[in-house]
């Protein structure tokens, strides 16, 4: 874990506070849930049978629990909410599996209906089921509700362990990694994400310019 980077999260939050730059439209002000300790964070991992990727166990035990972050409402507390998908299921099951790693190594969508999408006459339930099935996202915990039907995912099973992707299907966009910069052949952590979104409220980038919302 980078704790260079941990460092500097905390004296940028600090400097927009100080500074009282305007952080986006979702959210008006820098607010963190308490941070909770190894113990809390180890009875997670016991009853759910992960293991926390380090970068968001330092940042909950030293930053907060959940709280100011991208989207709507921030990041999300750890716990059982990481382990739903929040939009409506096709099959009414929106538990993610944490037996099974995580599928992707690269961006992914589906093909075959990405070719049907400007068929009017388009009616394939099977197919449907298949691409908005919670199992595409089986090995990740959902740490960020972006809204307009794409959530940010941790992955904590499998070769991209402790990486960050987002899956985009509310609006048929696949599900793709993060990359930092997005010539960076390597996917990004938890805090090089937060890094990245935090430094352009930092730098007072406009919102409508801004890579991540």
């Amino acid at each position: 874990m980078n704790k260079n980077i941990l460092e500097r999260i905390e004296k940028k939050l600090a400097e927009i506070k100080a500074k009282k730059i305007n952080t986006s439209p979702y959210s008006k002000s820098i607010h963190f849930n308490d941070p909770i300790d190894y113990h809390d964070i180890a009875k997670f991992e016991i009853e759910m049978g992960i293991q926390v990727p380090e970068e968001l166990k330092s940042f909950i035990q030293k930053i907060g629990n959940g709280g100011f972050g991208p989207g709507y409402s921030g990041l999300i507390p750890l716990g059982k909410k990481m382990l739903r998908d929040p939009r409506v299921s096709i099959e009414n099951n929106d538990r993610i599996d944490l037996k099974s790693d995580f599928m992707y190594t690269k961006e992914w969508n589906y093909d075959p209906l990405i070719s049907e999408l400007d068929n009017e006459l388009f009616d394939n339930d099977d197919v449907l089921k298949y691409y908005f099935s919670v199992d595409r996202i089986s090995g990740a915990i959902c740490i960020c509700d972006l809204g307009c039907g794409a959530i940010v995912l941790l992955v904590v099973k499998g070769n991209e362990y402790g990486k960050v992707w987002i899956d985009y299907r509310g609006d048929y966009s696949g599900i793709s990694p993060i990359n930092i910069p997005i010539e960076n052949p390597n996917n990004a952590t938890f805090l090089e994400w937060y890094e990245a979104w935090l430094d352009e409220i930092y730098l007072e980038v406009p919102f409508e310019k801004r890579q991540f919302l």
